[in-house]
């Protein structure tokens, strides 16, 4: 019914509809997918303002048999729907027993509908829209909706913003790479996941798999999702500031979901721990820390396809503490270290994939950016690790305020909000 519903509206994610559904607030990446769709649906079935017309005069088509017969068509026939004796709850097993036929329902879609009315499906769409669209928690007192909204807004901003645009041409990159709603949605689950559970295997015990009646689980669960986003980038005094083009992103500017999300699970293990060390040893670490993640690009992107695919964000939750281990990695570790240390040793040999087309691809001249960019991106002078300035900064006195150090241009450095919190503490 909603494609259906689509093809008459001519609404496909970008329309009169969809703009008043999400705020005017729509991606440029889901306008190029609208648009993509509606062009390829017109030219393989044809608009319905089209066929609509040839319903009524069929000499519009005189030359198109197929379109002719699809007026036909349209006109005659009547849509099957089925009904479903019984209460909401037989309803809905019908409906999931249907949709398994035929053209099932993706797997990000069944999940976002089985949870929900638990915190960890409302999180993620309130996540993914910054609080606008359909809300999904409009039945929760107005103090609940506001904060929800003001607390998905934030992560939004924290994770898919600036939109990632093809060719890269910016260091500026969002951590957690495209905001394109299928993708985006199931990482976003696993994100939530990681943060409060460790793990994405559903347990019915936990708050973010119960349903939320009042709003308080949902906002317990976008709080504990901003506490940890707030250690990997911004401003304030916790956060590592870690750059995206470093970490998440590979040689050609495409976003590594599966490093990104190991990255999460490891820095919130430690958030929930209380593990400053693990904090601390990353920052004395950091330097080898980038160099393992900008040098070996290729390796690890090769790696990631190798690791079997329930096993890739554990391997890398893994990788990333091993990293922080000067015994696991010297300055003068090795690829077969790398390897060694994600179980993959022998198996995989780093290479280049060139391109041989006469034009630059976007993926082309995305390398080149990135890499050519990235020698001159600003470094921490107080740990050496890269920063990413349009997001996570701070602003320390080079001769401490404490020693007579003043607010002049001559005395000021620009550092990680982590590592200026501990030049503070030492």
């Amino acid at each position: 019914m909603s494609a259906l519903l689509a093809w008459i509206n001519d609404d496909y994610g970008d329309g009169i509809i969809s703009r008043k559904f999400f705020e005017n607030k729509i991606t440029d990446e889901q306008k190029k997918i609208a648009e993509s769709l509606r062009k390829k649906i017109n030219n393989e079935i044809g608009s319905f303002a089209t066929i609509k017309d040839a319903m009524y005069d069929t000499s519009t088509i005189q030359n198109d048999d197929m379109l002719k017969a699809r007026a036909n068509n349209a006109r005659t026939r009547a849509l099957s729907l089925q009904w479903v004796e019984g209460d909401a709850a037989k309803a809905e097993t019908s409906f999931f027993k249907i949709n398994k036929q035929g053209t099932p329902l993706d797997k990000t879609e069944e999940r976002l509908l089985r949870e929900r009315a638990k915190p960890i499906a409302i999180a993620a769409r309130s996540i993914m829209r910054a609080g606008t669209g359909h809300k999904y928690w409009s039945n929760f007192e107005s103090e609940a909706v506001s904060r929800i909204e003001e607390l998905s807004n934030d992560l939004n901003g924290q994770l898919f913003s600036p939109e990632i645009k093809y060719p890269v041409k910016t260091l500026n990159l969002p951590h957690g790479g495209r905001s394109s709603p299928i993708s985006a949605y199931n990482l976003l689950m696993d994100l939530i996941a990681y943060i409060v559970v460790g793990t994405t295997s559903v347990d019915d015990k936990i708050y973010i798999y119960k349903v939320d009646d009042d709003g308080s689980s949902t906002i317990r669960t976008l709080e504990a999702c901003i506490k940890t986003m707030k250690r990997l980038t911004g401003n304030e005094m916790a956060s590592l500031g870690l750059h995206p083009a470093v970490f998440f992103y590979n040689s050609n500017g495409r976003h590594m979901d599966t490093i990104f999300l190991g990255m999460i699970k490891a820095v919130a293990k430690a958030v929930r721990d209380n593990d400053s060390v693990f904090f601390r040893n990353f920052t004395n670490r950091r330097v080898t820390i980038e160099k393992i993640f900008l040098e070996n690009k290729s390796l690890l992107n090769q790696a990631n396809s190798a690791i079997y695919s329930a096993k890739r964000v554990e391997k890398w939750a893994e990788f990333i503490a091993k990293t922080t281990d000067e015994s696991q990695f010297g300055d003068d570790f090795t690829q077969e270290d790398i390897l060694e240390a994600l179980d993959l040793k022998g198996k995989i040999i780093a290479s280049e994939v060139e391109e041989v087309g006469a034009n630059f691809s976007d993926s082309t001249k995305s390398a080149i950016f990135l890499s050519e960019s990235i020698k001159a991106a600003q470094k921490c002078p107080l740990c050496g690790g890269y920063i990413q300035v349009e997001k996570s900064v701070s602003y320390d006195h080079i001769d401490a305020k404490s020693n007579g150090g003043n607010g002049a241009v001559s005395n000021i450095q620009i550092t990680h909000p982590y590592c200026n919190s501990l030049k503070g503490s030492d």
